[in-house]
Order: structure tokens, then sequence, then C-alpha cells
């Protein structure tokens, strides 16, 4: 991104910023909507329960709770929101997800949770509206941040057409131009926030796990 005003505010939120301090840790697993994250989660989580031995939460976002189904109703075009109400909608889902579905106590006993997809969702695919990226950092700002968040970088093509494969109705964010701004977004954030780690997404999901599993354990473990 260019030097804007954004970059200012932005860079004077950053601080407030609090990478989760609890005993688990916070894991997300992140991409553009056809890109494979949460198959990619799946996979951690059972390497971290079964090989690893960690305790694990394995969830998503949006959710199954009432702010995530009005989530989906706006994605899928039963409900029509401006773009930063519904990111607003995501960021309420994410309050909903972590204090009253219980992630904040499994991560305080020392569970480590697995997430497709967190607040870095909420920035990339806010930008890619034309938002600001420091109003979305605001909206999120007293959340804990991921100890880890994997971006995997699955070319927009091979996105559109794994989307296609799925057979469904389109969603608000699975189009070609809105993919690829949201690529950038990921791209300009990964230098601008902590613990965004950048992922190769070719190849088939065993051969992107171990991408992720290598830096697991240089990061994490």
């Amino acid at each position: 991104m260019e030097e804007t005003p954004d970059l200012d505010i932005f860079g004077a939120i950053l601080p407030y910023l609090k990478v989760n301090e609890l005993p688990g840790k916070l894991v997300n697993i992140d991409t553009l909507d056809g890109g494979g994250n949460t198959t990619q989660a799946k996979l951690v989580a059972t390497y971290l329960q079964n090989v690893c031995h960690i305790p694990t939460i394995l969830t998503a976002e949006p959710t199954n709770g009432v702010y995530g189904q009005l989530v989906r109703d706006n994605l899928q075009g039963r409900r029509i929101l401006p773009p930063m109400t519904l990111q607003l909608l995501f960021t309420v889902d994410r309050g909903d997800h972590l204090y009253n579905q219980l992630l904040m106590d499994g991560l305080a006993a020392g569970k480590w949770v697995v997430t497709a997809r967190f607040s870095l969702s909420t920035l990339a695919f806010g930008i890619s509206q034309g938002l600001f990226a420091w109003q979305l950092l605001a909206a999120n700002v007293s959340y804990p941040w991921p100890n880890a968040n994997f971006v995997l970088m699955t070319p927009v093509a091979e996105c559109l057409d794994r989307l296609k494969n799925r057979g469904t109705k389109q969603e608000l964010f699975e189009k070609k131009e809105t993919l690829e701004k949201t690529e950038r977004a990921y791209q300009d954030l990964s230098k601008r926030l902590p613990n965004v780690y950048l992922v190769d997404g070719t190849g088939d999901p065993p051969q992107i796990f171990e991408r992720i599993k290598k830096i697991i354990h240089e990061k994490l473990l």
C-alpha cells in the first residue's frame, strides 16, 4: 500500500494489539475463499492432538452461532449490509466465539485453538471492499492476536476453479477481482502485523501441511 494517512493511524493503533499470552496457543489458518484453509485446520488440529499430544480445539469462523448465521445470510445474499457493517458483524461473531463459545476458557486451560479464519480475515477481506485497514484493526484490537496466522497463498485461478467445482451459489467474496484484492491485502498485512506467515498453497494437502508443520515446530513448539 502507498503511504497514506491510513498507515499513520494503523501504526498508532498497532501497539495496542496484543498477541495471545494465555497458556494455550491460538493458531489461525487463513486464505482466499476456496484456498483450502478448512482442510489444513483439520490436519493441524489432528497433528497437535494425536502426535504432539496437545489438547486442541478445532473451530472456524463465521461460527454456527446467532451472529455467525447473520454473517452467512449476508455472504449468501439473503441479507445485504454495507461493507463496514458486515465486517463489524464478523467482529461481533468473533467476540461471541471467544467468550461465549469458551475459546478463552480453553486457552486459559492450556488448550491450543486452531481456527479456520480469525481477525486477519476481517482485515484482508475488508480492505478488498475498500475499507481502511485502521478501521478494521481498531475493531479487533481488543481480541487476542493469534500466536500464528498461516496464510495459504493459493493462486486465484485455482481458488476460482475449486469454488466452481463445488457447484454452490457464488458468495459475496467469491469473485476474481475481490480475490485478487484480498490476495494483495494479505501480502501487505504480512509486513505490517505480527505472526503472519505466508505459506505456498500449491500442491496436495499433505504437501501444504508439511510446510505449515515446519513453521509450527520452528515458532511454536
